[in-house]
């Protein structure tokens, strides 16, 4: 049986919230899966579940907060106060910000996991879109990160790898020579 779910002098039933939820996360599950699934493919640290559950956990948070504020200004704004929904969004933003510097990494003179840093704080940008309902962009700017990742991964393997390959190859000829 469903319960009840009290908000100050309101009443929302929980089959309204899960109704109301349930596209929003679906949609950032579609998405943080996608993405998921590209950074698995190229051997990335954050792949299918990491981006899934940071677009979800994103996406319910935002869409909570809409929730709790829509109902709780009912009441507020006839005094004059109002809460803000995106001081949540702001919430997600700082906590995101510390699993991406967990992926960055230093090794030798080499630091890596920048790119799968930003990808996680990109994953968590459309789980809010998720969470506000704005379904299509969040999809439309999903196939543009695919199509962006793919391209610079074989645009870097093709012509960077390989300008690195033939400086180190070059170098090293030339200090044999001394």
């Amino acid at each position: 049986m469903l319960s009840e779910v009290p908000i100050p002098n309101h009443q929302i039933s929980e089959l309204d919230i899960l109704l109301f939820l349930l596209p929003r996360v679906g949609v950032a599950l579609l998405v943080g899966t996608i993405v998921g699934v590209e950074r698995e493919i190229r051997g990335k640290l954050a792949g299918i579940k990491t981006n899934a559950l940071i677009c979800v956990a994103s996406a319910m948070f935002t869409a909570l907060s809409l929730v709790m504020t829509d109902y709780s200004n009912t009441d507020l704004i006839h005094s004059g106060q109002r809460l803000d929904a995106t001081r949540i969004v702001a919430q997600i933003v700082s906590g995101i910000g510390f699993i991406g510097a967990g992926a960055i990494f230093k090794s030798s003179s080499k630091v890596q996991g920048l790119t799968t840093a930003a990808v996680i704080w990109t994953v968590s940008a459309l789980g809010i879109l998720a969470g506000y309902g704005i379904y299509l962009s969040t999809i439309v700017i999903t196939v543009g990160l695919i199509v962006f990742l793919s391209f610079v991964a074989h645009f870097e393997k093709k012509y960077i790898r390989n300008l690195n390959q033939n400086q180190t190859e070059s170098s090293g000829k030339n200090s044999t020579m001394d």
